[in-house]
């Protein structure tokens, strides 16, 4: 028997810090700094004892129209999916959200499915017949991600595919740079040949990597649009960023860092880290094409690395990449990038939405994209849907408004 309630800070800042894969989006300083888009609150799920076994942040956003709600958890919840009690605590929060004019929860834990060593993904690179992850055999799998995702499936959870905003969030591949043996030494004995020579040829070409201020925003959103314009993803917008270096800050349960690279007073490169307990991980990454030679994202990779050693960081999260191999392929040339600094692939079982209220989840998905719920010119359509969901259905909305 498990149940579930609101969790002061203190106490929900005591469970991140000893929470081995808590992400800076599970913080209520994350919740804060989304607060223009999304309403938060921090749940914990207590055991038979009342001890405190899983929590997380849940983000709501307003069905235009009426009171019921979408529920989005972030990289989360903080289950220990281990536990053979674990699925009884994720069905604990849906009911518990499903009493709060919930109409759909959606879910994206950082729980690995499959992964690849870093040579075995150069390998696949290099093999003509390998397009994809899913063509390259991997040198792991972890049963209980498989377990979970068939539970979730049996337990009438959907997967999500192909939602921009979901994936944004959470990638389903995303590289982890080990720093496990506590050396700069030995984390760039594990890089190649080619990454190692890119840090000496940044270092004789003088690039320099500062810690970034507000000041900076307005070179940095240059990168960060030609960033996403090469990589085919909406940029930031500088409210965003502005969140991130300020509101995001504010008593955050661990580091926030913002870096930036200069060459002969340009700047070329630029992220924003986050680290909670013994994990780094990227929040926004920027790279212009503007003097490639000097090689400034090996230079801001390689500072960000010996900080993180330094800090005794175990496990460094670089971010996603797209599901390709193809080296004719763009988006491969990053995923050649993260391989080469000597990270491993992983891909995480994705993201599950539980329908709570079907008929309403079904249509409205149908309809519009999850991320239109912020749009206030969608509220006439949502009303017109909610009118064509039938009489069962509307007196399930009516109640709720």
């Amino acid at each position: 028997m498990h149940t579930v309630e609101s969790l002061e800070n203190a106490e929900y800042q005591r469970f991140l810090e000893d929470f081995e894969t808590a992400s800076y989006q599970q913080t209520p300083q994350w919740g804060n700094a989304r607060s223009q888009i999304w309403n938060y609150e921090v749940l914990g799920i207590r055991d038979s004892t009342g001890a405190l076994v899983a929590a997380t942040l849940v983000k709501y956003k307003n069905l235009p129209g009426t009171r019921l709600r979408f529920a989005y958890i972030p990289q989360g919840p903080l289950i220990d999916w281990t536990a053979p009690d674990a699925l009884p605590q994720l069905q604990a929060l849906a009911s518990h959200l499903r009493a709060k004019n919930i109409f759909a929860l959606r879910i994206a834990p950082p729980l690995t499915l499959r992964s690849w060593h870093a040579d075995t993904v150069k390998k696949g690179l290099a093999d003509p017949d390998v397009a994809r992850f899913d063509d390259l055999t991997p040198d792991e799998t972890n049963p209980v991600g498989g377990d979970i995702a068939r539970q979730l499936a049996r337990l009438g959870w959907k997967e999500v595919r192909g939602n921009k905003e979901a994936e944004a969030s959470q990638p389903r591949f995303n590289f982890h740079l080990s720093l496990e043996g506590g050396s700069e030494l030995a984390v760039s004995s594990r890089m190649s040949k080619t990454w190692r020579k890119n840090i000496r040829k940044a270092e004789r070409a003088g690039v320099q990597v500062h810690a970034g201020e507000l000041a900076d925003l307005d070179e940095v959103l240059k990168i960060c649009a030609e960033t996403a314009d090469r990589n085919h993803f909406s940029a930031k917008p500088r409210s965003y960023m502005e969140s991130v270096l300020t509101t995001l800050t504010i008593d955050f349960p661990g580091r926030i860092s913002f870096d930036i690279v200069r060459h002969n007073g340009e700047v070329l490169a630029a992220e924003a880290t986050a680290q909670i307990g013994r994990r780094v991980q990227g929040i926004v990454a920027a790279t212009s094409t503007f003097r490639p030679e000097v090689r400034p994202s090996n230079a801001l990779y390689w500072e960000l690395i010996r900080r993180a050693v330094a800090n005794g960081v175990e496990v460094f999260d670089i971010g996603g990449v797209q599901n390709t191999l193809d080296p004719d392929v763009p988006s491969a040339g990053l995923v050649h990038f993260k391989a080469g600094m000597g990270a491993d692939a992983h891909e995480y079982i994705g993201v599950w939405d539980l329908p709570l209220r079907p008929r309403i989840y079904t249509a409205f998905s149908s309809l519009l994209a999850l991320r239109d719920l912020a749009q206030t010119d969608a509220t006439q359509r949502v009303r017109d849907l909610v009118a064509r969901l039938g009489e069962d259905s509307r007196r399930s909305v009516k109640a709720d408004i």
